[in-house]
């Protein structure tokens, strides 16, 4: 984080995913398939129920697909919510309420086992919140700031954010740029005040110099980002090979 420009800033954002918190080198059909077989094992643990990992898999990259599809339609700025899509996957299997629950559980788990903080960021950030500049966390999500402020609290003891944001809550996202004069409403700070840092080229970096925000992009490490394009290509040859 050496060269930043901090004159005048008095609040910075943050992105969660790969930016605090950094994924491993799942991609993420493979996160979706251990999610899948996650749940499958809670399911029948916790329930007696015995629910095939494929058929998770699948009801849930439909629903995805339907949801973020009818978005589209109804509310382009806006966001699919959590509750709604483990819904939706528990009514596509014919499951209840009780079982979406297991699903929500079996997400949060395997976020957990995949997610690791970013400790340089975050130590440069508890030294600015020593300087009295206020940080906040801004992610486009399906998950509540409650859920988010969960898993920053469990795998980042210690970390110097105040307050979270998500596009789930307030409706509107950073890859429509909607989602930052909430957050600068929200704040009671004009934009021009906020340095936000993500990792994201569109989202947090174009969307943000855009609502008038200073943006500063920060990256992946290369091993991981080689390792989630193979971890995907060999997702996507196992989905073309023909079953024994």
């Amino acid at each position: 984080m050496k060269g930043v420009d901090l004159e005048g800033i008095r609040v910075i954002s943050c992105d969660v995913f790969d930016t605090l918190l950094r994924r491993n080198a799942t991609a993420e059909p493979g996160r979706v398939r251990h999610v899948a077989e996650r749940a499958a094992a809670m399911l029948l643990r916790e329930r007696g129920l015995l629910v095939s990992k494929e058929a998770l898999w699948r009801a849930r990259r439909n629903v995805q697909h339907l949801a973020y599809r009818a978005l589209d339609m109804a509310d382009p700025t806006g966001e699919v919510t959590f509750d709604a899509l483990v819904q939706g996957m528990a009514l596509s299997l014919g499951l209840g309420p009780a079982e979406a629950q297991v699903l929500a559980r079996a997400e949060i788990e395997v976020e957990r086992t995949q997610l690791a903080p970013n400790t340089s960021l975050l130590t440069w950030l508890t030294r600015r919140a020593c300087e009295g500049i206020r940080i906040i966390a801004v992610s486009d999500t399906w998950h509540t700031a409650a859920t988010i402020r969960g898993l920053l609290d469990d795998l980042a003891e210690g970390h110097p954010v105040a307050k979270v944001y998500t596009s789930a809550d307030l409706g509107a996202t950073k890859r429509t740029a909607a989602i930052f004069p909430k957050v600068a409403d929200a704040e009671g700070v004009p934009a021009g005040a906020f340095l936000h840092i993500g990792d994201d080229a569109q989202a947090d970096e174009r969307m943000a110099r855009s609502a008038g925000l200073r943006p500063h992009r920060i990256f992946p490490p290369r091993l991981v980002i080689l390792e989630r394009r193979l971890d995907a290509a060999r997702a996507r040859l196992a989905r073309k090979m023909p079953e024994r």
